[in-house]
């Protein structure tokens, strides 16, 4: 049973580290944009990943939001869920 429990364990602890690195990846940035030569203040780093996958699951929220019988700071807390969700599956084994 002891082996059981160990292995189980390790199994926990490495389905959190990979969902921790992906909260940490989600906060860089989705579309980075690098000075040029050309001009600028410097680089750009706008939405993080996790901004971005929210606003992209709250698109598909409020087109259906009478099914989802959600308000808007409901809409809001669902569409970030969805993108912690989104990062995690990017990181699994």
């Amino acid at each position: 049973m002891d082996y059981m429990a160990a292995q189980m364990d390790r199994q926990i602890e490495g389905a959190e580290r990979r969902y921790n690195a992906a909260l940490e990846d989600g906060e860089n940035p989705a579309f980075p944009v690098a000075a040029s030569e050309y001009g600028g203040h410097g680089t750009c780093l706008g939405l993080t990943i996790r901004d971005y996958f929210a606003a992209k699951a709250m698109n598909g929220i409020c087109s259906h939001s009478e099914t989802w019988g959600l308000v808007e700071q409901e809409i809001a807390e669902h569409a970030y869920r969805l993108a912690d969700a989104m990062l995690a599956a990017r990181v699994k084994p």
